[in-house]
């Protein structure tokens, strides 16, 4: 195993000491889920490897295998977050004051933010980018933006000193429950065409394996739709405007105590940005959420607006 396991570490730190602004368990976390991702996507694709029983899997490799990566990622993340966010009876230990928030610890071995940042750069940006089935602008703004907070908590612009490490386990961690059943959701939305088709087929909708994905999928939606409406959509704009923000305001701006050796300053007006656009964002994406609930509940109101406008 130490043959194979200490050229890993080195080729990773080299990578992060001189090339990447990440920490050596970010690149080994990235790599390894790109490696996972060229392997599922040429293991999936039936033009490789052509076999009798095939289905939508095979008609988008690529994308299946992005969800096959992306679940138990977010498995993971939401571990770690709420076991640190919620059951850590040391959270607060140390953690007094805004400044202490913001820079008073340092682990750079976190796993969440090296998911955060590791695989966003390495895997599910340059993925995003090349599955047709991925691409999408919204999203890929998201990701690189949570790449750039990641990177900027993780220490990558401030000499490895981390900021707003007791805030990670909440942005890295916390609000990723919502995403374990958003994996399996949109697999069968309708804009992935073979996987829709395939789940809503004459020939398929009797059949009691069909009949326990589809019940799975309509369980999963209505999961989805209530974890991201709390953690989400009204939790997240909490911590964002009641704890993140003031802290980083008060601990960059702290007149008795002088930022930690190599902090820039840019560095936390940055984050106080764009922890605010993540949480507008969040804000807009739980309000189509609850438009969409809002037509289930009362099915008729848009059918009169339709109405209305044909009227008109």
């Amino acid at each position: 195993m130490d043959a194979i396991q200490n050229p890993l570490i080195d080729t990773a730190t080299t990578l992060s000491t001189h090339y990447l602004p990440l920490t050596p368990i970010a690149v080994l976390i990235g790599v390894t889920c790109l490696v996972a991702q060229i392997f599922l996507t040429l293991l999936l694709d039936k033009r490789i490897f052509p076999r009798k029983w095939q289905g939508p899997w095979n008609d988008l490799p690529g994308f299946t295998a992005h969800q096959l990566i992306a679940f138990p990622s977010m498995c993971i993340l939401t571990y770690y977050g709420m076991r640190d966010w919620f059951y850590n009876p040391d959270k607060e230990v140390g953690n007094e004051t805004s400044y202490d928030r913001v820079f008073g610890e340092t682990n750079l071995s976190d796993i969440p933010l090296a998911i955060g940042s590791g695989a966003i750069l390495i895997w599910d940006t340059p993925t995003s980018l090349l599955v047709p089935a991925l691409q999408d602008p919204l999203m890929l703004f998201h990701h690189v933006g949570m790449f750039l907070v990641a990177a900027t908590m993780s220490g990558a612009f401030s000499g490895g000193k981390m900021i707003g490490y007791y805030y990670a386990c909440y942005y890295f961690g916390v609000i990723e429950i919502s995403s374990i059943p958003l994996t399996y959701v949109d697999v069968f939305h309708p804009k992935y065409k073979y996987y829709f088709e395939w789940l809503n087929h004459k020939k398929n909708v009797n059949r009691p394996v069909m009949k326990v994905i589809q019940g799975v999928n309509e369980l999963c939606r209505i999961v989805f739709a209530i974890l991201f409406l709390i953690f989400r959509g009204v939790y997240f704009p909490y911590v964002t405007f009641k704890g993140t923000i003031p802290d980083l305001w008060h601990a960059y701006n702290d007149e008795t105590k002088q930022l930690p050796d190599g902090v820039p300053m840019w560095t936390g007006y940055f984050l106080i940005c764009f922890v605010s656009l993540f949480a507008l964002l969040q804000c807009y994406w739980g309000m189509l959420i609850l438009k969409q609930i809002y037509k289930l509940v009362v099915p008729g109101e848009s059918g009169k607006k339709k109405k209305k406008k044909k009227s008109n």
